[in-house]
């Protein structure tokens, strides 16, 4: 996405037409690029963006997803009205599971695709340009989720800021007066924002302009002409272990420099009074037509509150599966002494039993769920070391076997003599086999066989749990590593899972450099594999 971004942010400086708002090829190449990038982001079937210039002007559209020979014919393209029509109206993006629940939902050609989950958000409201950027998946995969929202929300603020700045900087090439007017069209569009916005000219390394957050971000008054060397003695950028960086690895200097565009990124900012604070941190060049760095743009976000809510989550999560925790012990402990100290009905044993069965149920999915927030949170450790997948899998089949569900239930190892040593942490890679295991025995009938391969190349050591069971829907073999995720619950199964054990194992993988997949047998049953580095470089 990098190479993306910084290629829309060169193109605005080809303007074609004096005095105009945006340079036409610059416009429609940024618009153009925006349903592509949309999609790299959150993984969208279909992508497109709606302009109107003005009232009355014609609506232009500009998507990507769709085949290749689509051609929006006139009296096709959006009116304002229906869900699209209601972008541009509301005060937040529109996020729906299902777009056809939405009483608005008409106005689409007969050969559009079928859609189901919609994202929409608005794009561009500046000096008569009104634009708004949907993304649609069909019938069958997820829905869009809050972080989804989160990220097409920056992709559209930086696409926002990118065309206000083409437009002023087109401005500033037509006249020393215009150019003023421009500089301060720019700060009160950086005034308003709630992200600290500064810009550098490249020759004197001076600011053009700064938003009033930059200035509380940096906690120093910068205003237009101010050096940058003054801020940099100021100020120091730590990276989230603490390290101090130097001035080659910041944004902005590598911006200046070399004119790369960075991807934002987290850093700890170390102000004149010695306080701390995480922000966001991203850059980009601006260049003229013939690929002179001109300026650098850096946009300071503050994570603060961002950090606090995490932690107040995470607090209130450890407190609630705490209090939790402690009663559901006591339940057991009674339920174990009852059944030891005293003879029992057959009635009243069998009650006993499942009331312990049901604790142990709740206390799994109080486990899971701080698990899951830890693992989100990047709070949950990780102690990685030289380990053998063999001892790893042995444990877990015993744990298995020894559960309600392995009672004349067999699991079947197959484990190379030869397979090597690994980089990893063994007590996740166990809770991950817990999963897959407990699921294969749970939801299947018959046994079960495990096995792990290690492939020619050398470098990774995959992992598949065999069953026998009804196998997987093919649409869902992704959707089963989403979070709260389940399938329908087999009648032999007394209750449904959390739909978390899949997404934590997802999470445990991917932490450990790794890929993890489902596939259907030929003959009847599911295959869980996974795939982990087994060098510490790759890990």
């Amino acid at each position: 996405m990098q190479s993306d971004v910084e290629n829309t942010r060169n193109e605005f400086g080809e303007t074609e037409t004096p005095g105009s708002a945006v340079g036409p090829r610059a416009v429609d190449h940024a618009l153009a690029e925006l349903p592509r990038l949309a999609r790299e982001l959150t993984g969208a079937d279909y992508a497109a963006v709606t302009v109107q210039q003005s009232a009355g002007d014609p609506v232009q559209i500009y998507h990507a997803g769709f085949s290749d020979d689509v051609n929006w014919r006139a009296q096709e393209l959006p009116k304002g009205v229906g869900v699209l029509g209601r972008l541009g109206e509301a005060d937040s993006p529109l996020r729906l599971a299902d777009i056809s629940s939405h009483p608005d939902s008409f106005g689409f050609p007969e050969w559009h695709p079928e859609m189901k989950a919609l994202l929409g958000v608005g794009v561009v409201n500046s000096s008569g340009m009104k634009a708004n950027l949907y993304l649609a998946n069909s019938p069958g995969k997820p829905e869009f989720t809050i972080e989804d929202e989160y990220q097409l929300i920056q992709l559209t603020n930086f696409a926002q800021l990118a065309l206000d700045f083409a437009r002023s900087y087109d401005l500033e090439r037509e006249s020393r007066i215009a150019a003023e007017s421009a500089e301060n069209r720019l700060q009160a569009v950086m005034d308003g924002s709630m992200i600290g916005i500064v810009v550098v000219d490249a020759a004197s390394r001076a600011l053009r302009g700064a938003s009033e957050e930059a200035s509380r971000l940096l906690d120093s008054e910068i205003t237009r002409g101010t050096s940058l060397a003054d801020i940099d003695r100021k100020v120091d950028f730590f990276d989230l272990n603490g390290r101090l960086l130097g001035n080659w690895e910041l944004p902005l200097e590598r911006a200046l420099a070399t004119g790369a565009t960075t991807q934002p990124s987290e850093f700890l900012l170390q102000r004149a009074d010695g306080s701390r604070i995480p922000i966001l941190v991203a850059s980009a060049p601006i260049t003229t037509p013939d690929g002179t760095i001109e300026s650098a743009v850096l946009v300071l976000q503050d994570l603060s509150q961002v950090y606090e809510a995490e932690d107040a989550k995470n607090e209130f999560l450890s407190m609630v599966t705490h209090d939790l925790r402690s009663p559901l012990a006591t339940i057991k402990g009674i339920v174990r002494a009852m059944n030891i100290e005293r003879e029992l009905s057959e009635e009243l044993s069998a009650d006993l039993g499942s009331i312990d069965e049901e604790v142990d149920h709740m206390t799994g999915l109080v486990s899971n769920l701080l698990d899951m927030s830890r693992i989100e949170s990047g709070t949950r450790g990780s102690d990685h070391e030289m380990c053998h997948m063999a001892d790893i899998l042995h444990d877990a089949v015993r744990r298995t076997s020894a559960s309600r569900f392995g009672s004349n239930r067999r699991i079947n190892v197959d484990i190379p003599t030869d397979l090597p040593e690994m980089y990893a942490d063994p007590v996740q890679l166990g809770r991950v086999l817990d999963n897959l295991l407990g699921n294969a025995m749970k939801y299947t009938t018959g046994d079960v066989r495990v096995a792990c391969i290690y492939g020619a190349d050398g470098d990774l050591i995959r992992t598949e749990v065999i069953d026998i069971g009804e196998g997987i829907p093919e649409p869902m073999h992704n959707e089963i590593f989403e979070k709260f995720f389940r399938l329908s619950a087999d009648k032999r199964v007394e209750r449904e899972g959390s739909g978390l054990g899949l997404a934590i194992c997802k999470s445990i993988v991917g932490a450990h450099g790794g890929d993890i997949g489902v596939v259907n047998n030929h003959g009847s049953g599911s295959t869980f594999w996974f795939e982990i580095p087994r060098d510490r470089e790759q890990a």
